[in-house]
């Protein structure tokens, strides 16, 4: 088979990595405010190529003092991703491919000499003829369709290229803006227990004063206050871990000195898994396999069209030196005599390469359907996890905390039950934390399998 410029098939599974969004999300892959943001990024992209990039803006500039949010983080990994120079590029290249595809054949100059050089009578160049001419390949109109057609629909494969990269883009800074959004809560969390553990030791120490408490409970109290310290500087590593891996995605991995804008409230109302399956076919990675359907269809009808031979035309004055310097036109025509040849083997090849399209479409769809399974899957139990601790676990231990307090104060309750009761209180929002990253990062991956393409959008 010919070999045609086809821009490459992506995966639809993209490297696994990690502010939340609702359902809507989901319905109608997200929000119509969203949506026509996500489109004008893809337009804004292109013809701000230049712009974005030279630009040599910080990520402090770019932030001018504000938060970073989930779309600024995004609009800044658009503007500095080399994807859109790689797209105006290849856009160029197929533009360059239709062009020539559309050209007609040159015509050919050609010149003869006979009978020189020989013997006999024909000893010299007292025999010689001349023969000047020129001749022109008439190729078919349908060919020259054919091939611009072709060119034309592998150009489209180009921009699904781009449609992918930039939800995989999306996703990538979903995945790490949930990480450091996360991490950020967590050190929250962790300096909210360091301020009660200072709270308690000061408490202990005001109890060991008045001889309530004994030296034992205060080194206790000292204890837990410097291991809270230690596990804060543990946080704070883990949250600058993040940010750089969320700040490398704007080519900038040096820059930490941001704070993340986001809620972590999980949303109830999830939309059922029929509802998300049947958002599949509008994603990129599938919707694609249309034009590339589209691409090999033409294929197919210029090996078709390549079945019938091309006439070329020859026409040109002969000169005889011989017997008096005589002159005469010549004109000639050669049509190919497809006897043996048809073409059709490359046209045997081009209908298998539709059937390879189609297998190929239907495994990317049984992928993305098993993948958006075990996603659904982690979805539900991450938040009837995040559920039951909070409904369940989390009001129960805040009571047995504040009632081992109230008999701490009372001398009836050890400072050591003080301290398991707070450390099961913080354990259970420590898991509740855990379970919402679990949820945010099932959500990321079913926002990349279920997000429209622009053309959807429009």
């Amino acid at each position: 088979m010919p070999e045609y410029y086809y821009a490459p098939i992506l995966s639809i599974r993209p490297k696994r990595g990690q502010k939340l969004f609702n359902a809507n999300t989901f319905k109608g892959n997200c929000p119509k405010a969203e949506r026509r943001r996500f489109r004008r990024l893809l337009a804004a992209s292109v013809c701000l190529l230049s712009t974005f990039a030279q630009t040599t803006e910080s990520l402090a500039q770019a932030l001018d003092g504000e938060g970073l949010t989930f779309e600024r983080a995004f609009e800044i990994a658009v503007e500095k991703s080399p994807q859109t120079q790689l797209l105006e590029a290849q856009l160029e290249a197929a533009e360059g491919q239709i062009e020539q595809a559309s050209l007609k054949p040159n015509p050919i100059i050609g010149a003869e000499l006979e009978n020189v050089l020989g013997t006999g009578g024909l000893e010299g160049v007292d025999g010689a003829e001349l023969t000047v001419g020129i001749s022109q390949l008439i190729e078919r109109r349908e060919k020259r369709h054919g091939r611009a057609e072709l060119a034309a629909k592998s150009k489209d494969l180009f921009r699904w290229n781009y449609e992918e990269a930039l939800v995989a883009l999306r996703y990538q800074v979903r995945q790490a803006f949930t990480k450091a959004l996360v991490a950020q809560q967590n050190v929250a969390l962790q300096r909210e227990l360091l301020g009660i553990s200072q709270a308690s030791e000061a408490e202990v120490e005001r109890r060991a004063e008045a001889a309530k408490a004994s030296f034992i409970e205060l080194s206790q109290a000292r204890l837990a206050t410097r291991r809270q310290g230690f596990e804060i500087s543990r946080a704070e590593r883990e949250l600058g871990e993040a940010k750089t891996q969320l700040a490398t995605l704007f080519n900038q991995p040096d820059a930490e000195s941001f704070e993340l804008i986001g809620s972590l409230q999980l949303d109830p109302e999830m939309p059922s898994f029929t509802e998300l399956r049947d958002l599949l076919d509008q994603s990129p990675a599938l919707a694609r396999f249309q034009s590339e359907r589209q691409a090999q269809e033409a294929a197919i009808e210029l090996e078709q069209v390549e079945t019938k031979g091309d006439v070329e035309l020859f026409g040109g004055v002969k000169y005889v030196r011989e017997g008096g310097d005589e002159a005469a036109f010549v004109l000639g025509i050669d049509i190919p005599w497809q006897t043996r040849n048809r073409n059709q083997g490359n046209i045997r090849s081009a209908l298998a390469g539709l059937k390879v399209v189609e297998s190929q479409r239907q495994i990317a769809y049984r992928e993305a359907v098993a993948d958006l399974a075990i996603h659904y899957r982690e979805l539900n139990s991450a938040y009837d996890e995040w559920q039951g601790l909070g409904s369940r676990l989390l009001p129960s231990t805040e009571a047995t905390l504040e009632a081992t307090q109230s008999g701490y104060e009372q001398g009836i309750a050890t400072l050591l039950s003080v301290l398991e009761a707070r450390k099961a209180l913080f354990e259970i929002r420590a898991e509740m934390l855990e379970a919402t990253r679990r949820y945010l990062v099932a959500q990321s991956e079913i926002e990349r399998l279920t997000m429209a393409s622009s053309e959807e959008n429009l």
